[in-house]
């Protein structure tokens, strides 16, 4: 089979240096497909969540049109408009790094003047204890993507409109990246109200200059309101968890959480957290929120792998998860459930229901400690919500960048050479079977091409003499479903142990013989025969208690089959129990 290795074609405006030679400029992000998402807050005397989302559709002798959606209170409320700016000079939420070299005090930003105008050289330590962002505990994550690619990163703050003067009614502060041009932090005010926006999310990725696709999971803004109540006799019972993401850059999503929980044996108790899941390793992680500010989010407390509210769409493939630290086993597929394996000392799901999206449309919760149970009775509230989703999905719609072709190869092979194998199937039209060691032994469509950043779903099946395969993709272990991000050119290798036909229980070794597998036996051991042929004499001379159990399959767990031996059997020695063992003549 020929195999053909391209790369992935990236679209950008170049990787140059600013006039002073210290700063990597990258307007790349400028591009049709590429949306960036801004959280933040509203309000006079009371505030609400703020979320603004710009979403480049096109862009046309260097005038980018974008369109332009806003809401509070997690996007109810939402507005629509289409926006435009230049891509070489200034935007809407952006000035081009080159005019950020020579931009002074007079000129202008979003048609107002700027009075006042500094530069300094940050880290993400030094930038998040900014005065000025007091009330935001930590800097969300695209901001740390660029600390991360960069310790020290030049800063432009403006300062436009003069306050409390005539003939100004907004003014403010904005802070920009040097090397990117993007504004990272804009705080309005005018004589009305205060609005302030915090860069949150970013389809664009930094280190490799790359766009890639959103997915469909939560979003800045969405909020998940989970409540259930049950009301018995002298007691009742609830449970309401309120979560709200905050930022997402790539697969890592980071949320705040309220909790609530009472049961039989004790009051309401409430808590308010930080969590931050990491859809790429996976692991999720917690802090209290008093304690956020002086932790980033990778320094956080591990808590398991997956969120209670939303599943990525392949993880519904997976025969067990882990939710809060507590193992699920997937128990149907017709809704998605995964059932607790097992009882846990404080408040745990029990049991989980997903769409096939993902996202969660009921639960059982317990919780031992305080006599939490919502797993029976009679409830009288269940709720499930996502704000944001809808409009996400029915207005807003999925951001794709225009297609980068990044091509996906498969090998799929055995670890045994000319036996056992397996096969993969997936997007693209991906159906690749593999048989023996040698990639010469596949067959069917082993390669595909997909669009810079997309999230590609695929599916292992092992042939009845192979077990589950290994991904050599990061992450996927030996599970059912790999998901792989195209970020560039993938060549992913599928390996299915081979089960040999005999397996002595003692040493795990296996034999293509039984009279090998009883030279191999301890003096009292069990040889497992999958349900083949075998063709030979067995003579059994040494004094081995020996246990022969047939018709097993590639795991050598028992079935409703046989193991045949084609030949003569003939103990002179030791003993024979056997199980589901045909013996006939040879041929």
């Amino acid at each position: 089979m020929k195999r053909i290795s391209v790369y992935c074609l990236v679209l950008s405006l170049g990787l140059t240096l600013d006039v002073s030679g210290a700063w990597a400029i990258d307007a790349g992000w400028m591009q049709p497909g590429v949306r960036v998402w801004y959280f933040g807050s509203a309000g006079s005397t009371t505030s609400s969540d703020g979320e603004e989302a710009y979403l480049f559709t096109s862009i046309s002798d260097n005038t980018a049109q974008l369109t332009h959606h806003s809401g509070i209170s997690h996007w109810s409320m939402p507005s629509a408009e289409t926006v435009t700016g230049s891509i070489v000079d200034q935007g809407p939420f952006w000035i081009h790094p080159q005019a950020l070299q020579t931009i002074a005090v007079g000129d202008t930003w979003q048609g107002i003047r700027i009075a006042s105008m500094t530069r300094a050289t940050y880290t993400y330590d030094s930038f998040k204890s900014n005065t000025e962002f007091n009330s935001i505990p930590y800097l969300l994550l695209p901001i740390k993507a660029l600390f991360d690619l960069q310790p020290q990163r030049e800063i432009v703050k403006l300062v436009y409109g003069i306050p409390y003067m005539p003939g100004y009614p907004v003014w403010g502060t904005a802070y920009f990246d040097a090397g990117t041009g993007l504004c990272l932090f804009n705080l309005r005010l005018t004589v009305y109200n205060t609005v302030w926006f915090l860069l949150s999310e970013i389809n664009y990725n930094f280190a490799t200059q790359a766009a890639f696709a959103e997915d469909t999971g939560p979003h800045t803004g969405f909020r998940s309101n989970t409540i259930k109540t049950k009301s018995a006799i002298y007691t009742s019972h609830m449970l309401q968890m309120l979560a709200s993401v905050e930022s997402r850059y790539g697969g890592t999503l980071q949320m705040w959480t309220t909790t609530q929980a009472g049961g039989a044996s004790s009051s309401y108790f409430g808590r308010d957290e930080n969590y931050c899941f990491f859809g790429s390793v996976p692991v999720l992680r917690h802090k209290l929120m008093s304690a956020t500010p002086n932790y980033p989010p990778e320094n956080w407390n591990a808590y398991g792998e997956y969120l209670w509210w939303w599943l990525p769409a392949a993880t519904l493939q997976n025969s067990t998860i882990n939710v809060f630290g507590v193992p699920m086993t997937r128990t149907s597929t017709s809704p998605y459930t995964f059932t607790a394996a097992a009882a846990q000392g404080g408040l745990y799901f029990s049991g989980l229901i997903f769409d096939d999206d993902g996202y969660m449309t009921d639960f059982s919760a317990k919780d031992p400690s305080i006599g939490l149970d919502l797993d029976v009775g009679t409830l009288i509230d269940l709720r499930t919500t996502v704000d944001g989703l809808s409009y996400y999905k029915n207005t807003m719609g999925r951001a794709v960048p225009p297609e980068i072709a990044c091509r996906l190869t498969l090998t799929v092979i055995s670890d045994t050479a000319g036996k056992g194998g397996g096969s993969v199937h997936g997007a693209g039209n991906i159906a690749c079977s593999g048989f023996g060691s040698d990639p010469t032994g596949m067959s069917g469509t082993c390669q595909a091409d997909f669009p810079s950043g997309t999230d590609i779903n695929l599916y292992q099946t092992p042939d009845a003499d192979s077990t589950w395969a290994t991904w050599t993709a990061s992450g996927c272990g030996t599970n059912q479903s790999c998901q792989v991000l195209m970020s560039g050119a993938r060549d992913i290798t599928v390996s299915f142990p081979y089960s040999f036909m005999a397996r002595v229980s003692s040493s795990n070794q296996g034999s293509e013989s039984l009279s090998q597998a009883y030279g191999y036996a301890a003096q009292v051991d069990t040889i497992y025969g999958r349900a083949c042929t075998f063709a030979e004499n067995l003579t059994l001379g040494d004094s081995k208690a020996l246990t022969l159990l047939g018709g097993r399959d590639a795991w050598y767990q028992p079935q409703n089959a046989w193991t045949t031996l084609r030949g003569k059997l003939t103990i002179r020695n030791g003993s024979l129990k056997v199980a589901r063992l045909a013996i006939k003549s040879a041929l």
